[in-house]
């Protein structure tokens, strides 16, 4: 059943309680029956001043959060049934951002921008409800309004931390779209809002006087037609934050620069080089933020940042570099922002993690690992404790992929190993606190592994061997002890025999120590690892019995007891 239909069928609070998935009496509670349903903070804005948020309690806000994604499968209904393709807000929808909002206004010779006053608290109870009551798209039943307008309110308007919010000032926002897209689209220009942030751009010779002129150098001000299409859609202009951006100069649009293509600007790029080499160069970096004082002034302050917040900075950058060449295969060379987060990632990943790293060949290890590490964690206390594994598991993605090489199987270990010391060599920060242990299997691959590093420390591995020192704070282990005349191992070894006999019944793990590399998956004798270990190996884990991984893990707790 349509979602919209079946919300134009509710007659009343119980109704709409169902169809959001909750009691009606916990429904009516949260709607009436509680005055204490949000707290209230304010945070620094950095143009200055405050915004106060308003988070709801938590039942409130899952009321919300179901009622909010009912109205968005509504408005998705109603664009369907109106052809619609290109949507003309891209704040707070599926599938939009500030780099969808941005892409539209790329390359033009003017680009005009304005804000809009107090746009949530401009849209008060009564607005709402009358929204929901006689929108031809929806026309609610006055109850239906009335109990969505009481969940979605604070005192009597729309707050800014609510989960409603977002959805239902873009469907009345919408009503202003239409007005300005009408405008726009006659006299050539394009069209976008971000929540209170309005874009119009065009490459004609003149910006056209019907949306704005300017009455002084570089100061404009917008048409009459404008401030009549907003104030009849009853909203405010911000009149202080009117802009016009010219091709000659740095054009931006929430916060994306769109001169040629969408980019980040320069100086958050130069920012993210300086607190990368702050951090590899000392440990810590600071950002600048913006703090609210006691007074509810606003100033910007320097403090310490945390990884998380540089490697989110840095994701940004990726992001706008990712969504521009959207539909191209990357670059065969890194990015200057892939190579810069490589250089974040070799310091927290590898030397400076605050755990112990391990690697592996392959992407089912890690589930092997994990599981025996859980399975015998009473004799291991250096790797589990509570719930908690101690060591970081790297696991393969396509980034570490992408700027690592490490695909899974041997030859790419063997390249990070190469590359390792040259980049590890570059860090004067703090630093191979942890170990970093590549597990590999015991056979020629493994064997490789061994030559490279005998050919590195210009010494010999000795037979038996099975943990060994590459250099800084780099380890490999092998699946069983080092020797040239043994036969080849793997970690699947590491399980019991006769459990490996008795889960696959005659079949063998496809590409295990048995298995040629000639040969082709036939799934009537063979098990591929990657469902050996999600179907076998995870799903029973509890009842198996891990002690062939001992040795491994002895050599592992051994390696990480020396720092």
């Amino acid at each position: 059943m349509s979602k919209l239909f079946a919300l134009q069928q509710c007659s009343g609070a119980s109704d709409v309680a169902h169809l959001i998935g909750f009691q009606p009496k916990a429904l009516g509670y949260v709607a009436w029956g509680t005055k204490a349903r949000y707290s209230a903070f304010d945070i620094a804005k950095r143009s200055g001043g405050k915004r106060t948020i308003h988070a709801p309690i938590p039942q409130l806000k899952l009321a919300q959060q179901n009622l909010a994604e009912l109205l968005q499968e509504c408005e998705l209904e109603i664009e369907a049934a109106l052809g619609v393709k290109k949507r003309l807000s891209h704040g707070f929808r599926r599938d939009h951002s500030i780099l969808t909002n941005a892409d539209i206004h790329c390359g033009k010779r003017y680009v005009l921008n304005f804000d809009l006053e107090d746009f949530f608290g401009t849209i008060n109870f009564g607005r709402v409800r009358g929204y929901f009551t006689n929108n031809k798209h929806f026309r609610l039943k006055p109850d239906v309004a009335t109990l969505i307008a009481q969940l979605a309110c604070h005192e009597s308007k729309l707050p800014q931390g609510a989960p409603t919010s977002p959805v239902i000032t873009n469907l009345i926002g919408n009503i202003l779209d239409m007005r300005l897209v009408k405008i726009a689209r006659a006299n050539g220009c394009a069209y976008s809002r971000y929540a209170d942030d309005i874009t119009f751009s065009t490459s004609a010779p003149e910006f056209p006087t019907a949306v704005a002129s300017e009455i002084a150098p570089h100061a404009w001000t917008l048409s009459k037609t404008v401030e009549d299409s907003v104030k009849a859609s009853r909203f405010s202009i911000n009149a202080s934050k009117t802009r016009m951006l010219y091709r000659r100069s740095r054009q931006d649009v929430t916060g994306i620069i769109v001169n040629k293509f969408v980019n980040v600007n320069s100086d958050y790029q130069k920012r993210l080089r300086v607190m990368v080499h702050h951090l590899r160069s000392s440990g810590i970096f600071h950002r600048k933020n913006s703090v609210l004082g006691a007074s509810g002034n606003t100033s910007v302050q320097k403090e310490v940042g945390t990884r998380n917040q540089l490697q989110g900075m840095i994701g940004f950058a990726l992001q706008v570099e990712a969504f521009r060449r959207y539909g191209a295969p990357p670059p065969p060379e890194l990015t200057s922002t892939e190579r810069l987060y490589k250089r974040f990632l070799f310091y927290t990943q590898f030397a400076a993690h605050d755990k112990p790293v391990l690697l592996f060949e392959g992407k089912t290890d890690v589930v092997y690992l994990k599981s025996a590490i859980k399975s015998l964690s009473a004799s291991y206390p250096t790797l589990y404790t509570g719930s908690d594994i101690l060591v970081h598991l790297l696991r393969h993605t396509p980034r570490m992929e992408r700027l690592f090489g490490l695909s899974g199987g041997g030859h790419p270990l063997i390249a990070f190993i190469k590359n390792y010391h040259e980049e590890y060599r570059h860090i004067t920060g703090p630093r191979g606190a942890k170990p970093v242990i590549i597990v590999v299997d015991n056979d020629q691959i493994g064997r490789n592994t061994i030559n490279l590093i005998e050919k590195i420390t210009k010494t010999v591995v000795a037979p038996g061997t099975q943990a060994v020192k590459v250099f800084d704070n780099l380890h490999v282990i092998l699946t069983s002890p080092h020797d040239k005349d043994s036969e080849l191992h793997c970690i699947e070894d590491c399980f019991d025999p006769a459990f490996i006999k008795a889960e696959l019944d005659a079949k063998t793990i496809y590409n295990g120590k048995k298995i040629k590399k000639n040969n082709e998956f036939d799934p009537s004798i063979h098990i591929s690892k990657s469902a050996f270990a999600e179907t076998i190996v995870k799903a029973k884990a509890a009842a198996i019995d891990f002690a062939g991984f001992k040795p491994l893990l002895d050599h592992i707790a051994a390696v990480i007891a020396k720092y």
